[in-house]
């Protein structure tokens, strides 16, 4: 009876996930949407960028819809927030899964959902 009981704690311990690798986990998820969303910004692709964001669009909390945003991407993605987009290191919200790029006083909001990470608004960095 022991060795039963012995050999069920060890797979209990070992099947408990470790506290913080779902984190590790998470942030590898977020990395490569982040790149392709770099890319997409640098490259000034329009279309790349809408394929991965979530509508309606909060921008300074006007809702955009796709052809809204498309048509306003020049002006959220000017010139030096592209510059700024391609230095920028996200930050995780503990909270929930979500990170946040900040450029001056702008403040991109990212959130995975249930097509994996999207962007999901642009505010005031206050």
């Amino acid at each position: 009876m022991k060795p039963l009981l012995a050999t069920a704690l060890v797979l209990m311990v070992a099947m408990t996930p470790i506290k913080g690798a779902g984190l590790k986990e998470d942030a590898k998820s977020f990395a490569p949407f982040w790149a392709q969303f770099k890319t997409a910004v640098a490259n000034k692709n329009s279309e790349a960028i809408a394929a991965m964001t979530k509508f309606p669009f909060d921008y300074y909390g006007k809702q955009l819809t796709k052809a809204d945003f498309i048509k306003e991407c020049d002006a959220i993605f000017s010139a030096k927030v592209q510059r700024c987009i391609r230095n920028a290191k996200p930050v995780k919200h503990d909270d929930r899964e979500s990170y946040s790029a900040f450029c001056g006083t702008a403040i991109f909001g990212f959130e995975k959902g249930d097509v994996g990470y999207q962007f999901t608004d642009m505010g005031e960095n206050d």
